[in-house]
């Protein structure tokens, strides 16, 4: 066994030992619900689905299982995309319009368990409370991680309400990060957790923000920071995520450091 391998084995180990602590005689322990965790943007095209969809997969290798993926960007959901699922059979949308119970929308993909959209619904997405619906599942996985749509409005206000916590995505240039900073205002708003921020889409131009100018504009640390990666596009065309599809590419190597970040915190908590 490698150092890798047994330094992955060693955080889900413990992570696990966190969600079923050893209790003493006579106590009985209630089991941990689920964390809920979003991923936000505030512009579109930086790479939010993507982190969302191979944080999840990475998650759900590392804890065999228990992890829920969830697209809460209603308007424009594409999570599914990121996994060959053009057309779910039932979707979140079903959920919210009361046609089906939210345990009947689970699409397993891969055998990771992931609560898609209907990306031919058409109708107007109204204010809806995410977070009753997700509580209904939370007995049910260790994780939850949840794709918001980008923006501060409406639709993303209820996505955050519903998570414990957040991670936020941008990118390496001046007006992704200038506008980042209002979704930190929006987290701290509605008092959710920040994680940390990824930045996303390194290309190594001289015009890029350097890591420490874009730590010290958001003022939160840096969870990862991804390289711009043919693999991640042609991973999305064939419908299955980089770390799957390209596990040794630059990009799923930093996903996977990402998943390696989550579960320290997560089992810190």
């Amino acid at each position: 066994m490698n150092k890798k391998t047994h330094k992955s084995r060693e955080r889900r180990t413990k992570f696990l030992r966190a969600l079923k602590p050893e209790k003493e005689p006579g106590i009985e322990i209630k089991p941990r619900k689920a964390i809920i965790i979003g991923v936000f943007s505030c512009k579109g095209g930086v790479g939010k689905t993507t982190t969302a969809a191979n944080l999840s997969t990475c998650l759900h290798n590392a804890l065999d299982g228990g992890v829920l993926v969830v697209d809460a960007n209603l308007t424009a959901p594409n999570l599914g995309l990121h996994f060959g699922e053009m057309n779910p059979k039932n979707t979140i949308h079903d959920v919210l319009t009361n046609k089906i119970p939210i345990e009947k929308a689970i699409t397993k993909c891969d055998g990771l368990h992931a609560l898609l959209g209907s990306i031919a619904f058409g109708e107007d997405v109204h204010s809806v409370d995410l977070r009753s619906h997700l509580d209904i599942l939370r007995s049910s996985y260790k994780v939850i991680i949840l794709d918001s749509a980008p923006g501060v409005g409406p639709e993303v206000v209820s996505a955050m309400k519903a998570c414990d916590e957040v991670i936020i995505v941008t990118n390496p240039y001046i007006p992704t990060v200038a506008s980042t900073i209002k979704t930190f205002g929006a987290a701290e708003r509605y008092k959710i957790s920040v994680i940390g921020t990824i930045v996303n889409q390194i290309r190594g131009e001289p015009f890029e923000l350097r890591m420490e100018d874009v730590r010290k504009a958001l003022g939160w640390p840096i969870l990862a920071a991804i390289p711009e990666d043919s693999k991640v596009r042609e991973a999305t065309s064939v419908g299955v995520p980089v770390v799957r599809h390209a596990p040794d590419s630059p990009a799923a190597k930093r996903f996977l450091k990402l998943c390696d970040s989550v579960l320290d915190h997560i089992g810190k908590m």
